[in-house]
């Protein structure tokens, strides 16, 4: 992550140095030393983040560096943001820029001139120290490439579960037993293929005939009784029964429904062995027909015993020779005859590196997929990596391998998946826009290429590399969501145990390293003592926790505290929560890029939001608010504003027509005429970079024509879907709207109307 982080500022500082260090008088020396200092470090970053993974010493000199180059970056995004309020548009017009000769309040004031020039020598000072460390280490320089565009490839599926013939018959056979006890225990490593081998059970065409009802639960480290109970009841029809808001009531839905039933359910992933933990679900699930069986996948003996297992099947390693099978099946596609057979010696001794480990195999396999030649293999083959000790260290080793494959610059966007919990499943429009919140999609970019297709070329690169898995693929084949293999993301977390944290907890508020934070909040008094902590985070995501009584309430005050402290937010992710109003401290987090306050009942921003230049993406979905900020326009940056089943939203400010950076407008309500205050249908004529789909929902009983005309929907070559309701209308009329709007051949247009 230094790699990429140190990179990127140096983009920035080569692209600012005219732009907004011009303002600052007396600071043209101290930059260029900056830039000097940063260069001769970044030689050596490869060699050094490859040997911190050995060596305690040159993780802790990678840890200083980091914590110089963040606030460097705050410096940049400081003096950049104000540099940004001279252009931001006014009421006037759209595009004219306030002359260059005003400056901002900020750059008239000398205690903030002098405040960043005295931040960027004390930077400096710590770079001089941190290069004279260096010395020490002996790094070696590499030329480090910079990505080039990454190209589309197909994905490669192990279709075959190789070596677990004869253990898959065994369990079968168990299954489908007389045996009177319910539960048999799949245990092993992780890595080992526990869960794909259940999966290979849960579809076996005699097992899905002999139960009447299937369902597979992802139990998972973090045990929610809720979260299960809640699966387990979703598997059988509704019959428009309301879901109970208590866990007895859930219990006695799923006692009714499994009484009579004879099911098989997989908990995959267990953890917990506590009984008060597993009691209530057992003894619920005894309820159904004699022959049920519950399948269990773990990792720990002590679960095995716990649930009262009467077979535990323990999944050993594979063999060499099928570590081969499904390390060729992925490394050798695409490659001619004459090649595999000289590549097979080498991967024939790397199957063997592998360990018996599925994944391990599989990872390989992705590695070695893109290397055509002998030399490339053996390359890895007699990496350093092979060399680690530790047992955990040791299971990592081909995931080591595949880290270091990877482009700096998408090392940053893996490492960020485990600000989500295990066993999340990562949507990708999420996923992209959490990355470009942290500027990871910059990098090299040079504004050439869309963010949005870059983070798409990363996404999939993780994804062909076998570092994702369990997709989810949208009508056209596209992958929708991902989740990480267990020891994928234990690896990661083993990179980045000391920036990015997920907890069930709040202890990790107190870490001054933790820079990206994600809790569940169970309780609003476990973070006050501990706000004056806040202030490095560059990430929050507090997690809903599903309560009994619904969304979890935060109180005003509690609330203000929590963001004012974090001033160098870049993302902040707060859904599902009791809130009613937001603070105007908001404007204070000059650096936020990212703001979800989905399903919250918040009803309306404070005008303060849109002092956020930064800000690209905003997100207030399924909330209850009423009304946007009049001065929406000035977020000149924003790309996505999602209000989705905001249906007390009643109209949309005038001032989103200004907002032409905007890829993702979901949805928005318009007048058919030119409103001077409320955006209009022709509104739409300047944002020709909408994609994806767009509803339009009119609020008046008519239309027009000259007004659809404006909207210029000629120019949306990018947005694949208008759906416009409204009210309803004759097929003559609607025949003269479709002419007016002259959509491009590749919009589907679909009408609904309410009366």
């Amino acid at each position: 992550m230094a790699e990429a982080l140190v990179s990127a500022i140096l983009d920035r500082l080569a692209t600012s140095t005219q732009q907004e260090w011009r303002l600052l008088a007396g600071v043209e020396q101290e930059i260029n030393r900056l830039e000097s200092y940063l260069k001769d470090i970044h030689a050596v970053l490869e060699d050094a983040e490859e040997k911190q993974v050995t060596d305690a010493s040159v993780k802790r000199w990678l840890t200083k560096l980091k914590e110089a180059a963040y606030e460097l970056e705050d410096v940049l995004d400081e003096c950049n943001f104000a540099s940004l309020k001279t252009t931001v548009p006014v009421e006037a017009g759209f595009f004219r820029k306030v002359r260059s000769s005003i400056c901002c309040d900020l750059f008239r004031q000398v205690g903030w001139r002098h405040r960043i020039a005295v931040q960027i020598e004390r930077i400096n000072d710590g770079l001089d120290e941190i290069a004279k460390e260096r010395d020490r280490y002996q790094f070696v320089k590499r030329e480090i490439k910079q990505p080039s565009r990454i190209e589309s490839t197909s994905f490669v599926d192990v279709s075959k579960l190789h070596g677990r013939d004869q253990v898959k018959k065994e369990i079968v056979s168990a299954l489908l037993s007389e045996e009177s006890r319910q539960t048999i225990s799949l245990l092993g490593m992780g890595g080992i293929g526990k869960t794909a081998l259940a999966q290979l059970i849960y579809d076996d065409c005699e097992v899905r005939q002999h139960f009447s009802k299937m369902i597979w639960v992802c139990v998972s480290d973090y045990f929610d009784q809720h979260k299960i109970a809640r699966t387990i009841l979703d598997a059988f029809p509704r019959r428009n029964l309301p879901i109970p808001a208590s866990l007895e009531g859930i219990f006695s839905q799923i006692c009714e429904n499994i009484t009579n039933t004879k099911f098989f359910i997989v908990l995959d992933d267990v953890w917990t062995e506590r009984d008060e933990d597993w009691e209530p679900f057992k003894a619920i699930l005894r309820k159904g027909m004699p022959g049920s069986r519950i399948l269990v996948t773990t990792r720990k003996e002590s679960v095995t015993v716990g649930m009262e297992s009467f077979r535990v099947f323990h999944l050993e390693e594979l063999s060499d020779h099928f570590s081969w099978l499904i390390l060729s099946q992925i490394a050798l596609t695409g490659k001619d005859k004459n090649l595999c057979e000289t590549l097979e010696d080498v991967g024939k001794e790397l199957a063997k590196k592998c360990k018996g480990l599925p994944l391990a195999a599989k990872t390989l396999g992705g590695l070695l997929r893109e290397k055509r030649t002998k030399d490339e293999w053996l390359n890895v083959l007699n990496s350093e990596l092979w060399r680690l000790k530790h047992a955990q260290e040791y299971i990592f080793t081909p995931l080591l391998l595949s880290y270091y494959d990877l482009p700096p610059a998408i090392r940053p966007c893996f490492l960020h998946c485990v600000i989500f919990p295990k066993d999340y499943v990562m949507e990708k429009f999420k996923l992209i826009s959490h990355w470009m919140a942290h500027g990871y999609l910059n990098h090299g970019n040079g504004g050439n290429v869309d963010m949005e297709v870059v983070g798409e070329e990363y996404f999939n690169y993780l994804a062909s590399h076998s570092l994702f898995q369990d997709f989810e693929r949208d009508d056209s084949g596209s992958i929708k969501s991902c989740k990480m293999h267990d020891i994928v993301y234990d690896f990661v977390k083993f990179l980045v145990k000391d920036e990015i944290s997920y907890k069930g907890d709040c202890s990790d508020l107190t870490s001054e390293v933790v820079r990206h934070l994600a809790f569940p909040l169970v309780s609003i008094d476990s973070i006050k003592s501990r706000m004056h902590f806040m202030e490095k985070r560059r990430s929050l995501v507090v997690d809903l926790v599903v309560h009994e009584s619904g969304r979890f309430v935060i109180n005003d005050e509690d609330y203000v505290n929590l963001i004012a402290e974090a001033k160098c937010l870049r993302l902040l992710e707060i859904p599902g929560y009791r809130i009613k109003w937001f603070s105007k401290k908001i404007q204070n987090l000059i650096h936020l890029r990212y703001l979800d306050l989905s399903i919250s009942m918040i009803s309306s921003l404070p005008e303060e939001v849109c002092e956020l230049h930064y800000l690209l993406y905003l997100n207030v979905s399924g909330s209850w608010i009423k009304e946007l900020p009049g001065g929406i326009g000035k977020l000149m940056n924003l790309r996505y504003l999602l209000t989705f089943r905001c249906d007390r939203l009643y109209y949309y400010p005038k001032g989103i027509a200004r907002l032409t950076c905007l890829r993702r407008l979901d949805v928005v309500k318009v007048e058919a005429n030119n409103h001077p205050a409320r955006f209009s249908f022709g509104d739409l004529e300047n944002l020709d970079l909408l994609r994806g789909t767009l509803e339009v929902h009119f609020i008046t009983k008519f239309y027009d024509m000259e007004e659809a005309g404006r909207a210029k929907m000629q120019n949306k070559t990018h947005l694949k879907q208008l759906h416009i309701r409204s009210y309803q209308s004759p097929p003559l009329v609607r025949d003269a709207l479709l002419q007016a709007l002259s959509p491009p051949p590749n919009l589907g247009i679909e009408f609904s109307y309410c009366t």
